[in-house]
């Protein structure tokens, strides 16, 4: 079953997506566990001391930048519109300067696309730290911290 699958089936009924911050920690357990029984992997992006709006271009500039040099397909974004042109013009300064013309992205709804749930609850386990990292240990794959 592919994991898109088998993350909707961790929905409750009339839920829409998983926002991990809206759950109970027994049910961030029980999410997270199954989320690391996936074959899916995460890489986590820390930008410490700047403002959340200058955070977030490092962070994607930096993602755009690796998705490019990996060569991936494409990249898919959670949707927000107040940020979306920016993003756009981020993710195509990133495509000219690192060589890739072919790499598709674009903005989606969190309930369009079941893999943002992923980085939804790695995210928030980093921000809340502690046992809460170490449970979300076995998808992340690489830990990148710019200051």
């Amino acid at each position: 079953m592919h994991p898109n699958e088998l993350l909707r089936d961790l929905l409750k009924p009339g839920q829409r997506r998983i926002h991990f911050k809206s759950e109970s920690d027994s049910r961030r357990r029980q999410i997270l566990s199954s989320m690391c029984a996936l074959d899916v992997r995460v890489s986590v992006w820390v930008v410490k001391q700047r403002p959340d709006k200058e955070a977030r271009l490092l962070s994607l500039g930096a993602l755009a930048e690796e998705a490019v040099r990996a060569g991936a397909a494409q990249l898919i974004i959670e949707r927000d519109e107040s940020l979306e042109r920016a993003d756009r013009r981020l993710i195509a300064d990133a495509i000219r300067r690192f060589g890739s013309s072919e790499m598709q992205y674009r903005h989606v709804a969190p309930h369009e696309h079941p893999l943002l749930w992923v980085s939804d609850a790695v995210a928030w386990c980093y921000s809340n730290g502690g046992d809460w990292i170490r449970r979300a240990d076995a998808i992340v794959e690489s830990r990148v911290t710019r200051l």
